[in-house]
């Protein structure tokens, strides 16, 4: 038996830990079926990985100041608690957690995790949610350079996010009634849906594959370029210069947009356009745009 599960040997399960504050290095290892209440993870011992291996636990009303707190954790509850910013990788490898009303400050929360469920949270962590699987995110604030990079299966609903490089490589990703502002945002993602959604940044989209964005607004400098099979319905676009470069696209967009250059192939449907860039064509390109009549913008 190692020595941190001796350590721990001697916690019942199903007992109530509370009203501590401890630094000691695993002191929680292994620990199975406890709830764990108003605890502090901090100490001059500089301890890491207070819960490391833990099977059925609940954390509630705990403030965690050290590093590798949760790790190789099943079936684990967060509520009400607090990642300081000094912390690093606090929740890796975990599987089955729910992390609800709660703030993580911590760089490179949340990686390898698998079945994840985030619900009224604050999170502002470099490097969020790598390589997760299975996360469902509700009335959450999530900001950082590039989030959710190589995920897969997440959804999103009322929720901010806010970054550099967001979902990045991504697969299967469902935003609702969201707002996504990063400089670049799903590149190279597939299977994408977004509904009754906002987009903000410079190039949105780039090398994406079988996406669609329905009752969205895209404010951005190049939108959708390279990409496959694309789809918009019922969109609005600002700020949209050499959209849909080299992309296969299916759209319709109410309102104006400032350009389109180089439509590979598929068919855009607009209510205005400023220009269509047809220049330095290194592929044929194909697509087809048609503006609509007055009539048929009215009827819309």
């Amino acid at each position: 038996m190692t020595s941190e599960s001796n350590k721990n040997s001697g916690k019942k399960e199903g007992e109530i830990i509370e009203n501590i504050q401890t630094g000691e290095y695993r002191v929680f290892y292994g620990t199975k079926n406890v709830q764990f209440r108003n605890i502090t993870i901090d100490g001059i011992e500089q301890g890491e990985g207070a819960f490391v291996e833990c099977r059925n636990i609940t954390i509630e009303d705990t403030k965690i100041f050290l590093n590798y707190t949760l790790w190789h954790c099943h079936n684990l509850a967060v509520y009400k608690s607090f990642f300081d910013s000094k912390t690093r990788s606090s929740m890796w490898y975990c599987e089955n957690v729910e992390i609800v009303n709660s703030k993580l400050n911590t760089v490179k929360a949340c990686r390898n995790c698998s079945n994840l469920t985030l619900k009224d949270c604050t999170i502002n962590s470099e490097d969020f949610g790598w390589k997760c699987e299975g996360v469902n995110i509700t009335n959450c604030k999530i900001s950082g350079i590039n989030p959710f990079l190589d995920s897969s299966n997440v959804i999103a609903d009322e929720t901010e996010l806010n970054g550099k490089f967001m979902f990045q490589y991504s697969d299967n990703i469902k935003m609702l009634n969201s707002i996504v502002d990063s400089k670049d945002c799903f590149w190279h993602g597939k299977n994408v849906y977004c509904k009754n959604c906002k987009l903000v940044g410079e190039n949105i989209g780039w090398y994406s594959e079988n996406c669609i964005f329905e009752n969205c607004h895209i404010d951005s400098i190049r939108p959708f370029c390279y990409c496959k099979k694309l789809k918009l319905i019922n969109c609005t676009m600002s700020n949209c210069s050499g959209s849909f470069e080299y992309s296969d696209v299916d759209a319709d967009i109410k309102g104006h947009v400032d350009s389109i250059k180089n439509l590979l192939s598929g068919k855009v449907v607009v209510d205005s356009l400023g220009e269509y860039v047809q220049a330095e064509q290194i592929r044929e390109c194909k697509g087809i745009i048609e503006i609509k009549s007055k009539e048929e913008q009215e009827t819309k």
